[in-house]
């Protein structure tokens, strides 16, 4: 693969086609993805980056865990969420537009010195007792075995919706389950069936970014969605159902690799800590291993770029990038996972790579480099094939 200059601009992960169907047209707002600007991690936040290789993905490191810290008015990042402009140059602009379920809050209901204090915290339930009545009945009805370790309830909270964190909405309990059938969201006072369903053979896209002070975990196939907000502190209640949900859509396949190992675009250089990232990916991908690309996406206002990692697994494609402006002051990538059986195409359009898998459209900022790389790697991995019979 020829190597060309590095690219310089931010990674961002970016909206693309909106899924529609089994309720998640309803509940869920068509996605538009704008860029933000604040602080980049990459060159700045070197102890949170080195966190990156020891939760990926997701066994979570003890110390990836930080503390919160007093809210900002402005500068933080949002990376998708519909647009609709306001006044005050645009800081009151929409930028994660509330779902059907919640309701308008005061901003004075909110503490002003830490806004992430009324933002969903995961609860692991005990026992059936600890959720709300039928609700578990109902998961495992509709998405299948659902163990109470893949049940996360979030408690009733509150989320701002633009940059300016001037605008709330609340929303009541949430219940989130990862059955071997479907993953399902249900919520307080909208009836007694979950709002959203995502099937899990259909699943195309598993996505967990930093939107405003809080984090965005999707789920979402071509026909259906499912978001949940959530502080940054409470990543670790994911750990285990993610890293679930990734073994149960891979599919029993297999993909040729063009080569094994980390190979940085242009005249990057690979910083310490992403060789501990590509060392997790690599152990992650077992014996297969996997081919990777870094690159450095070009700087935001200040001036630092950051880092990202493409990875492609024989039953993954994953990116990895830095942040834009950490949540709570931790360099939490903005993860971004497809499973390799319903990859349909990867191509660069400018500087994003533009991917699509099982009719879900996904649009990455990477730099104009780094995208035809990265689309250059997939294609030269072709199609998947179909695991071979395990033997009697």
């Amino acid at each position: 693969m020829t190597r060309a200059g590095v690219p310089r601009a931010a990674a961002e992960v970016m909206s693309g086609g909106a899924g529609t169907g089994h309720s998640a047209q309803a509940i869920v707002p068509a996605d538009t993805g704008h860029p933000g600007h604040g602080v980049p991690a990459y060159g700045r936040h070197v102890r949170g980056v080195d966190r990156l290789g020891a939760m990926l993905l997701y066994p979570l490191s003890p110390y990836a865990l930080s503390p919160r810290v007093p809210g900002r008015s402005h500068g933080v990042s949002w990376l998708l969420g519909s647009s609709v402009s306001d006044m005050d140059g645009g800081r009151r602009e929409i930028v994660d537009a509330a779902e059907s379920w919640e309701q308008p809050v005061a901003r004075a209901s909110v503490s002003r010195h830490d806004p992430t204090a009324a933002i969903g915290r995961f609860v692991h339930p005990t026992s059936d007792a600890d959720l709300p009545p039928g609700v578990q009945r109902t998961l495992r009805f509709t998405c299948g075995s659902l163990p109470l370790d893949r049940t996360l309830t979030v408690p009733p909270s509150a989320r701002p919706i633009d940059r300016s964190c001037l605008r709330y909405v609340a929303s009541r309990v949430q219940v989130l389950g990862f059955g071997e059938r479907g993953t399902g969201l249900w919520v307080e006072g909208r009836g007694k069936d979950p709002v959203a369903i995502v099937h899990t053979d259909r699943i195309a896209v598993v996505e967990d970014v930093s939107v405003l002070c809080y984090r965005r975990l999707s789920v979402r196939a071509a026909d259906a969605r499912l978001s949940v907000r959530y502080v940054p502190d409470a990543h670790g209640s994911l750990s285990g159902p993610i890293l679930w949900l990734r073994h149960r859509i891979r599919g029993d396949v297999r993909g040729d690799l063009p080569w094994q190992g980390l190979r940085p675009v242009g005249s990057a250089r690979v910083p310490d800590a992403w060789h501990g990232v590509a060392d997790a990916v690599v152990d992650e991908a077992g014996k297969a291993g996997a081919a990777m690309l870094f690159g450095l996406a070009p700087a935001t206002a200040d001036g630092f770029p950051r880092g990202a990692l493409v990875a492609l697994t024989a039953s993954e494609l994953i990116v990895l990038a830095e942040p834009d402006d950490p949540p709570a002051g931790a360099a939490w990538p903005q993860l971004l996972v497809m499973p390799r059986r319903l990859l349909q195409s990867a191509r660069p359009d400018d500087d994003r790579l533009v991917l699509r898998a099982g009719g879900v459209d996904r649009s990455i900022r990477l730099g104009k480099c780094f995208s035809e790389a990265a689309a250059e790697l997939v294609e030269c991995a072709g199609p998947v094939r179909a695991g071979d019979p395990a033997t009697a």
